[in-house]
């Protein structure tokens, strides 16, 4: 993995044949089953990628700690404490975002080996416009966009300004949304909203929605992939 990375996982990045992912399964669904055994032999990098986000995934969700793939996880795993607690967790979800991003550059040297320059696309810093470029190419909508780009404001305001509100959604907005609804709410509620100068609150459970985002999204464009490869 690349230099920038901090999130030491508590094992190593596998290297099997494509279709041996099926170990690294984190939540049992038939989905992440289909998405595994779709992808192409020949994209031996995506298969990489793709195992990388996932173990990084369930290893952030869970609280910095390995645990066994299982459909049965808590819903609510052990909190991460001490007092660079925010900074850390802002970091691991960095990490997250760049594991998406080499996922995301491995797609378009699969799929667009022409259209895009390899070099220059993985200089992209923006990870929710590059999932945004990359489903275009292959005819598809980025509902998550939104959410995506939520979850970089919320992870800089926890990294860079220890989780206190400095800035909105857009210059000169004084609320934020964050990357994750209120905990006591549905998963799939619209973000928190926080005025500037209120403290970011991340709790367990919302870092576990979290990382079962990133966890979908990638099963989700990995299952994308392998059908535009089918059809072109």
């Amino acid at each position: 993995m690349a230099p920038r990375g901090r999130l030491t996982l508590p094992f190593p990045c596998p290297r099997p044949h494509a279709d041996s992912l099926s170990h690294t399964i984190p939540l049992g669904t038939a989905q992440h089953c289909r998405s595994l055994k779709l992808i192409p032999p020949p994209s031996i990098g995506l298969t990489r990628a793709h195992a990388t986000l996932t173990k990084a995934s369930l290893f952030l969700g869970g609280g910095l700690h390995a645990v066994a793939p299982s459909p049965h996880a808590p819903a609510s795993p052990p909190p991460i404490a001490g007092p660079l607690r925010a900074k850390v967790i802002g970091n691991g979800l960095r990490e997250l975002d760049r594991f998406l991003s080499v996922m995301i550059d491995e797609v378009a040297r699969l799929i667009a080996p022409i259209a895009i320059d390899p070099a220059r696309f993985a200089d992209l810093r923006n990870t929710a416009n590059k999932l945004r470029l990359i489903r275009a190419l292959m005819g598809l909508p980025s509902p998550d966009h939104g959410r995506l780009r939520a979850i970089g404001r919320s992870r800089d305001c926890l990294f860079h300004c220890v989780g206190i509100v400095r800035r909105g959604d857009r210059r000169h907005d004084r609320r934020m949304t964050a990357g994750w609804p209120p905990s006591d709410g549905s998963e799939h509620a619209p973000g928190l909203i926080l005025a500037i100068g209120e403290p970011l609150i991340i709790v367990p459970v919302d870092l576990a929605r979290i990382c079962r985002f990133y966890d979908r999204l990638a099963d989700d464009l990995a299952i994308a992939t392998a059908r535009h490869l089918r059809r072109h």
